[in-house]
């Protein structure tokens, strides 16, 4: 539930927060792991349960081309306070869905969410990256080439259901059948026809014992 924990859940925070507080012990330079942020509702989650497997009833979801683009297409990016530091709120996949925003980290969470749904063996990875990629500033990138459209209405007047279609050649089948039999009765007298010559041939070499 977003509202509050389960005593399994609860558990699991505080095996988080102990991890955390060894973590930051052995290792003090190093930056704080994203154990058990709080969600929309403030209540402190441990991350791996805000991943839930969400099967989708549209076919295009159920590749992993069609989940990226879900998220690309569907979610705006919302910026993180501290572009070097974890965030202190992680919002639940319904949650994000419903504001239509998400920042990096909540964006990989429904993701990963809807991967697992479609049988996908998915990981959240948290790390660093450009300013340029991160904010998806593409300004020093060199523009694609536009499409004049003109592929696209001939590709659309093909595809007309109204047009023609190209007459079916047909064949009978008496007539295949005829054309079988002229050509069995053609190699039978061929073959008779060589059987004659083959005697005459003999008959002059004065052989009185032949056979074919």
């Amino acid at each position: 539930s977003e509202t509050h924990n389960s005593p399994s859940e609860a558990r699991m925070v505080e095996i988080a927060d102990n991890f955390q507080r060894q973590y930051s012990h052995l290792f003090p330079e190093r930056r704080p792991l994203l154990l058990s942020p709080e969600n929309e509702k403030g209540v402190q989650k441990f991350v791996s349960t805000t991943l839930r497997p969400t099967a989708a009833e549209h076919p295009e979801l159920y590749h992993w081309r069609g989940c990226a683009a879900f998220v690309s297409d569907f979610l705006s990016l919302k910026p993180l306070e501290s572009p070097v530091n974890l965030p202190r709120q992680l919002f639940s996949p319904s949650m994000v869905l419903r504001n239509q925003s998400a920042t990096c980290f909540e964006a990989a969470t429904l993701l990963c969410s809807m991967l697992i749904g479609a049988h996908y063996e998915a990981y959240c990875v948290s790390g660093y990256a450009s300013r340029e990629l991160c904010e998806c500033d593409q300004t020093h990138r060199e523009c694609p080439p536009l499409d004049d459209g003109k592929k696209d209405m001939a590709s659309k007047s093909q595809q007309n259901k109204y047009t023609l279609k190209p007459k079916k050649k047909l064949h009978s089948r008496f007539l295949l059948k005829q054309e079988m039999k002229e050509k069995e009765k053609e190699a039978a007298l061929l073959l008779e026809q060589q059987k004659v010559i083959r005697v005459s041939e003999l008959k002059l070499a004065g052989c009185d014992d032949w056979s074919l």
